[in-house]
């Protein structure tokens, strides 16, 4: 039988690969995230949603929200469908074009988003404070690359 420290070498060389790592810190703050959020009735992908409409300043199609988001569309159609029923975005039909829907953030969407900024500004701390802020700071520009670099691909 092999001991703890046998059997946690064994399973670190199973994780140790960028992509496992990547996707298992990505799994740990999604989940700590959605725990945080839970008693206000949001995902942390939801709130990703609104942040990201903020970000943008002015609706935008729901295909472009997914390549934000990189999911595929009809994911981003039924989370939109359940932001909508809440109250929390709008759907409008673009004047350009009327065969594409719209994404806006309704005002309480802004609301809901600007009561989670500060707690999940706190959580983001909590989670990464065993790295430096010069460690948090590579992590950042590394991570900006490796998307900036790869969001392509999809494509």
């Amino acid at each position: 039988m092999k001991t703890e420290t046998e059997a946690k070498e064994g399973t670190e060389g199973l994780a140790a690969g960028e992509g496992r790592l990547l996707y298992s810190a990505s799994a740990i703050l999604r989940r700590a995230f959605d725990q945080a959020l839970a008693p206000r009735g949001i995902t942390a992908l939801q709130a990703s949603v609104l942040a990201f409409l903020e970000e943008v300043g002015h609706p935008i199609t729901i295909s472009q929200l997914a390549r934000l988001l990189v999911l595929e569309s009809p994911s981003v159609t039924t989370m939109v469908d359940r932001l909508s029923e809440r109250g929390l975005v709008e759907r409008t039909r673009d004047p350009k074009d009327r065969r594409k829907t719209l994404v806006r953030f309704t005002q309480e969407g802004e609301r809901l988003l600007k009561s989670i900024r500060e707690p999940g500004q706190q959580l983001y701390d909590e989670m990464f404070d065993v790295l430096t802020e010069e460690e948090r700071q590579a992590l950042r520009a590394i991570l900006r690359k490796f998307r900036d670099e790869k969001m392509a691909w999809l494509e």
